[in-house]
């Protein structure tokens, strides 16, 4: 469906997807986040939806971004030819998407990070940042950064889209399939990719480096503190959320497709 739509149109679609689903699914995120790093859990929702504005412009532009690269990708991936992908080549084209977006998603979520802990402004926080660590330092966290999306995005514009193809072919209906595909996706690809997630959000969360330091050091230290279970603090929020994304994400791209532009078929 994306090969068939413009980098614009999938750009469009994919800003409106991602602001619709943060905006649903922020306190989730607030939650996944404290539970990583060791922080006391609340349900005030002035903390729960803490760093909400950076939030939705991240969302905003990773779907923006992960949208047009996925159908482009697709595109080479296939060769142009005038087919549907396969369930690999979507899976593949959703991976590398998401691998090269991670380089946008980075110092957004190292913002919003740094605001769920300290309170600071939208505009104050990435300030403080380059006070205190330089113009580098808004990319602490880049590598886990790059590997968190690229397994994301293969889940909820791959595995999602396809396994959903796949059910309906096999006689499930509309509605059956579509929740099957996104708990199955949604777990698949929170369960795989939270270790990484995990050692991003701790290095992100300690600006300074003096718990958490390098990549390796960091993955060190949680393996200290906690064995192979500290790499998956906080997952039943993050497969939650990603249950959540996976048919949130699908459900808007399927509505607004014939609505903004018509349908192909």
């Amino acid at each position: 469906r994306m090969a068939e739509q413009t980098p614009l149109q999938n750009l469009i679609l994919g800003v409106l997807a991602g602001s619709t689903e943060v905006c649903i699914m922020q306190p989730t995120l607030y939650m996944k986040n404290a539970s990583q790093q060791g922080l006391p859990l609340t349900m005030k929702p002035s903390i729960l939806y803490r760093g909400l504005g950076v939030s939705v412009i991240n969302m905003a532009v990773l779907t923006g971004l992960q949208f047009p690269l996925t159908g482009v990708l697709t595109t080479l991936v296939t060769g142009g030819a005038n087919r549907s992908p396969t369930s690999q080549e979507m899976i593949t084209s959703g991976f590398l998407g998401g691998l090269l977006s991670g380089f946008v998603c980075a110092p957004m979520e190292l913002v919003m990070i740094q605001q769920q802990r300290y309170g600071l402004s939208l505009l104050a926080t990435p300030a403080a940042i380059v006070r205190s660590s330089g113009t580098t330092g808004l990319f602490r966290g880049l590598l886990a950064s790059c590997g968190r999306e690229s397994i994301f995005t293969a889940g909820y514009l791959g595995v999602g889209p396809a396994l959903k193809r796949q059910l309906r072919e096999e006689g499930y209906g509309a509605g059956q399939a579509k929740a099957m595909s996104s708990v199955l996706a949604g777990v698949a690809s929170a369960t795989l990719s939270h270790p990484i997630d995990t050692v991003k959000t701790c290095m992100q969360g300690d600006l300074s480096g003096e718990k958490y330091g390098s990549v390796r050091g960091t993955v060190a230290k949680v393996f200290a503190e906690g064995g192979i279970p500290g790499f998956f603090r906080g997952l039943p929020w993050r497969a939650g959320r990603n249950i959540c994304s996976v048919f949130i994400i699908g459900e808007v791209q399927e509505f607004l497709t014939p609505l903004l532009f018509g349908s192909n078929e």
